[in-house]
């Protein structure tokens, strides 16, 4: 016992001290306003609930301070998920002290490096910290079983998915946890309230997102922003001659506006091909110049000559969603294409997916056979990196900035991998001893 309190009090120290170093690196930089950050700061129609009003609430007590508050409360979510999610994982799974120092550093690298989400006014900075929550109270829950620890996952991920809606993923994979506890420990009956909260909870964002928006702007209606995003990848791919699969002449005219912007400045798959250029690095180049600089500006000035600004954008929100569905089946191995390579992108080649694939389907067939929480541990944060980049890739390029959250999940899984080669190496030597 004295041993174990000596190592948790240096591993305490450590810790801290890393905490302290990040801490200073955040303060010395300034807070700094991106392309998108005017958005949250002055609520706009497209943003979701949950950034803006923490942003304006800092802002309302802060004042002119705002952006050194915010700098310090960003600073101190990510400080305590990080805190959590390392003490939680340290109590179930049995590491080496050392790898979890490095671990540590690696889930505080997004606050000192690249993205210094604590330093941007964008999601990123509450929803890295919403994240590990999530994670690790799925985790608790496949580890220990106890619906409490599902209950508070749901908690976070319903805040999450008002922050960023990329993380509807957690559903499915918390259904399906879900029904394998149930199934091992013949629980299904007492387990069908959080079976129906887990099938709700999409209806329930919704729901939210639309009512935060009524009283804050004056519709009914979810976030504006899913179709030009859909619409995107399937304009790359479309030919001239698709705007024949359209019945409707708002929806012809929309499409040949679109189409004749994007091949005068060659943002199209043709124009990838016919200069011989990486289709993927072309399209990841181009995405938001056809999703936020074509699609969207063409359609708001259609559509304001005769609505107001927020019904435009939820009229150009309306027709991207019903343009999309048609012209991806219409190309849709062409689409299909596209989207694998930009899943791939997101791990950054196909190697990195197919180690992916490998570890997740490692970690599931060890579960039943050894049922430890390591194993589990490597089913689930394998599934999500998955699920993340696979949910991102369908109307996003799979930039850092969506795909990061995961960054630390290969190190982790290889920690773990690298742990047990050494406790076991070792409990070799001492039988032989």
């Amino acid at each position: 016992m004295a041993l174990l309190n000596f190592i948790d009090k240096q591993f305490n120290l450590c810790v801290g001290a890393l905490f302290c170093t990040v801490s200073i690196l955040v303060f010395i930089s300034p807070i700094a306003l991106q392309p998108d950050s005017l958005g949250y700061i002055d609520v706009w129609f497209n943003r979701t609930p949950v950034y803006p009003l923490f942003v304006n609430t800092v802002l309302a007590i802060f004042g002119d301070y705002y952006k050194t508050a915010l700098k310090v409360l960003q600073l101190l979510l990510g400080l305590a998920s990080v805190w959590f999610f390392i003490t939680q994982l340290r109590k179930h799974i049995s590491l080496q002290t050392f790898w979890y120092l490095l671990l540590t550093g690696i889930l505080l690298i997004p606050y000192v490096y690249n993205h210094k989400i604590a330093n941007n006014i964008l999601t990123e900075a509450i929803a890295y910290p919403l994240y590990l929550l999530t994670t690790a109270h799925f985790l608790l829950f496949f580890f220990k079983e106890h619906t409490k620890n599902l209950s508070y996952a749901l908690i976070f991920l319903f805040i999450l998915l008002l922050t960023r809606k990329q993380f509807l993923y957690f559903v499915p994979i918390g259904l399906v946890i879900l029904f394998w506890v149930s199934y091992k420990s013949k629980t299904f009956k007492r387990n069908i309230p959080h079976l129906i909260v887990l099938v709700l909870l999409p209806f329930v964002v919704s729901l939210t997102d639309s009512t935060y928006h009524k009283i804050v702007h004056g519709h009914f209606t979810n976030t504006p922003w899913t179709g030009i995003h859909l619409l995107a990848p399937a304009m790359y791919v479309a030919d001239k001659e698709d705007v024949a699969i359209y019945t409707s002449e708002e929806e012809k005219a929309y499409f040949n506006a679109i189409y004749t912007e994007i091949e005068e400045n060659n943002f199209n798959e043709a124009a990838a091909i016919s200069e011989g250029q990486d289709v993927i690095s072309h399209y990841i180049a181009n995405f938001a110049k056809i999703a936020n600089g074509t699609i969207y500006p063409i359609g708001k000035e259609r559509y304001e000559k005769e609505l107001s600004e927020d019904d435009a954008l939820i009229k150009v929100d309306e027709t991207t969603t019903a343009m999309a569905i048609p012209l991806i089946k219409d190309n849709f191995k062409k689409w299909l294409s596209l989207y694998i390579k930009n899943f791939s992108y997101g791990f950054e080649n196909s190697k990195y997916v197919l180690l992916f694939v490998i570890l997740f389907l490692f970690g599931i067939s060890k579960i039943n056979v050894s049922n430890t929480n390591r194993f589990k541990a490597i089913a689930f944060v394998t599934c999500v990196t998955i699920s993340n980049i696979a949910i991102v890739a369908v109307g996003m390029h799979t930039l850092k900035r969506f795909t990061f959250y995961n960054d630390w999940v290969l190190f982790f899984v290889i920690f773990i991998l690298l742990n047990s080669i050494s406790t076991h190496y070792i409990a070799k030597r001492k039988t032989h001893l």
